[in-house]
């Protein structure tokens, strides 16, 4: 089994450890807060959305998007124990959240080694197994892969030891965690296996249980976390394709004006410039441009108007191109987004180069 084995490998290297002492201008859709990253023609930096993390879990869940595994950590002090003493360790463990929030990452380091302390104190297995999921997002976080990889595997280890099978959804979505943290170290082979572990045992919910909302944003996130690593890798056909199941997965949940519907609309734009099909890029992107003006909140929207404005350089239709990184300009300044400003200004400047030497 995939997990068992990403098991076996840590302890090897474990016990190691105890022996020896297209184009130019190309920007990148960065999933901000996560692992997303794809590589597009001239495609500026967009914000990935996905509301809540997996499942609700009350005040707590309101967090970094891997921070937490899944329902058997849902009703962690739901118990009948000392619940005084539960309460404490709940809090300490929502302030550790908190720090993680504002970036706070030492701070929040040593909150959650008192919060770890807290849970050993009160021997609360599910507490322990709470707070090393949320150091190793910390970890994650902090770009430290290592040691998130084998708090992840403990957080593993202790899920199989409480019964957990191969296709319970926490084990699923650790498994993803690992995945994408291997394509960030770039170890291509243990990412894609992580990957294809994680769709086969979604999909086989998916057979059974459909509707079911956590499967099926589990699912979406697996779907462009495994297109953006076969981007990279020039699978075009098959990112394409895991990206157009994940855009389906969010019209079904959040429905057509959602952000993160927006935000993958930009992503199909943006394989599609990939790929020279710029009348379907243009399609995607107009569709992405016209929904975002009706949500107010997305201060990066302004960034997509320059996509479709580099999509129409790319065509050649200089007039429409200035007219997307003109307005695109303008709601980076209305949005104090500077990112998109930038930008803006940089597809404007090369249209004016363009245009000289026609």
């Amino acid at each position: 089994m995939y997990y068992r084995k990403i098991i076996g490998n840590t302890f090897k290297y474990l016990q190691i450890l105890t022996k020896s002492n297209y184009i130019p201008n190309i920007s990148v859709l960065k999933l901000k807060k996560n692992t997303f990253v794809m590589v597009g023609p001239q495609m500026s930096k967009i914000k990935r959305h996905y509301g809540k993390t997996f499942q609700e879990q009350k005040d707590i869940s309101r967090t970094i998007l891997f921070v937490l595994s899944g329902s058997f950590l849902f009703n962690l002090f739901d118990s009948e124990e000392t619940k005084d003493d539960v309460a404490e360790l709940e809090m300490t463990i929502k302030r550790s959240i908190l720090l993680i929030q504002r970036g706070e990452f030492p701070k929040a380091e040593q909150m959650l080694h008192v919060a770890l302390r807290q849970a050993q104190t009160l021997q609360h297995y599910d507490g322990i197994t709470y707070v090393y999921d949320v150091m190793a997002n910390l970890a994650y976080s902090m770009n430290d892969f290592k040691k998130a990889e084998k708090l992840f595997v403990s957080v593993l280890q202790r899920l199989i030891s409480k019964g957990a099978s191969q296709d319970d959804l926490a084990v699923i979505h650790i498994s993803l965690k690992i995945a994408t943290m291997y394509n960030k170290m770039e170890d291509t082979e243990k990412a894609e296996n992580g990957y294809k572990f994680c769709l086969k045992n979604l999909q086989n919910h998916m057979v059974t249980d459909s509707e079911n909302r956590d499967v099926l944003q589990l699912l979406g996130l697996t779907l462009e976390s495994y297109a953006a690593m076969l981007l990279l890798q020039s699978h075009y056909t098959d990112a394409m394709n895991y990206l157009t199941q994940a855009y389906d997965i969010s019209v079904k949940i959040n429905g057509e004006e959602h952000e993160q519907t927006v935000v993958l609309l930009n992503d199909l734009g943006t394989v599609n410039c990939m790929v020279k099909e710029y009348d379907q890029a243009i399609k995607y992107l107009s569709e992405a441009t016209e929904i975002g003006k009706k949500l107010p909140e997305m201060s990066d929207i302004g960034t997509i108007q320059v996509n479709l404005g580099n999509a129409f350089i790319m065509k050649g239709l200089y007039e429409q191109a200035k007219k997307n990184c003109i307005e695109g300009k303008r709601l980076g300044k209305a949005n104090n987004h500077k990112e998109s400003v930038i930008e803006a200004e940089e597809c404007l400047e090369k249209i004016k180069k363009l245009t000289s030497l026609v």
